[in-house]
C-alpha cells in the first residue's frame, strides 16, 4: 500500500511537492528528503551524476526514488512496488521535470508555480501510480460484456466484486492470496482496461 510520495529539487534537497495517501509517515518532508538526497548523493558522487532509480528502507518504510533532470520523486510504501508502479514513477518524474523544467535551475524557493498545478500534479499522481487501486471497485454499467473472455482468476475477482461493492485491489489480494499478487493485479489491471470494472473514484 502507498503511503506518501513528493517530490524534491535535485539541487537545493527540497521538496516542491507532497501527498499523504495514508497518514502513517511521521515525518516531516523537507526532514526526510534531506536524509534521502543525502543518502542517494552517495551512489551520484560514485558515477559523477545522480542515479536513475534508487530503493532504500527509512524507519519501516520503503522507500523508492526516480530521479529525472533535476528532479527526484520518492515513493513511501509498506511492501516492495510492483514494476507497473516503478514505470508509473518515471513516466511520472518525466513528465513533472518537462512541464517545470523552468524551475530546474536558478530556483527562487518559491511553491506557488507546483501550488497552482496541483489539481493537475495530483491527477497524474493517481494515473501513473495507479492511487485508483485504492478505491472500492464496482462492475461496468455496460451490459454486453462478454464474461467468457476472462480467465479463471479474471471471472472469480469480477463475480466478487458484483457480489460487494467494497472491494478494493488491497481486499482482492487478501482474499485471492493463494494466488501470486503479480497474477491478481495483472486481472485487476485486464478488467480495468477492458472495462469490466470501474473505480468509485470514477463517478466525481
Amino acid at each position: 500500500m502507498l503511503q506518501k510520495v513528493f517530490i524534491v529539487h535535485q539541487e537545493t534537497s527540497l521538496p516542491v511537492f507532497e501527498k499523504d495517501i495514508e497518514n502513517t509517515v511521521p515525518y516531516d518532508a523537507a526532514m526526510i528528503a534531506g536524509v534521502l538526497q543525502a543518502i542517494s548523493s552517495i551512489g551520484q558522487e560514485m558515477i559523477g551524476r545522480p542515479t536513475g532509480f534508487k530503493k532504500l528502507q527509512y524507519h519501516g518504510f520503503e522507500v523508492t526514488g526516480s530521479y529525472f533532470n533535476g528532479f527526484t520523486i520518492y515513493v513511501f510504501s509498506e511492501t516492495e512496488l510492483v514494476k507497473e508502479i516503478e514505470k508509473g514513477m518515471q513516466d511520472l518524474i518525466k513528465w513533472f521535470s518537462k512541464t517545470f523544467n523552468s524551475k530546474k535551475d536558478n530556483w527562487d524557493g518559491s511553491l506557488d508555480v507546483f501550488k497552482i498545478s496541483r489539481a493537475i500534479i495530483e491527477s497524474k499522481i493517481s494515473q501513473n501510480l495507479f492511487i485508483w487501486l485504492l478505491y472500492p471497485f464496482k462492475t461496468s454499467k455496460d451490459q454486453n460484456i462478454e464474461r467468457e473472455n476472462l480467465s479463471v482468476l479474471g471471472k472469480q475477482i469480477f463475480e466478487c466484486i458484483e457480489k460487494d461493492k467494497k472491494f478494493t485491489a488491497a481486499s482482492i489480494l487478501d482474499h485471492f492470496k493463494i494466488y501470486d499478487e503479480e497474477e491478481i493485479l495483472f486481472e485487476i489491471f485486464n478488467l480495468v482496461i477492458n472495462g469490466y470494472i470501474e473505480t468509485a473514484s470514477n463517478d466525481n
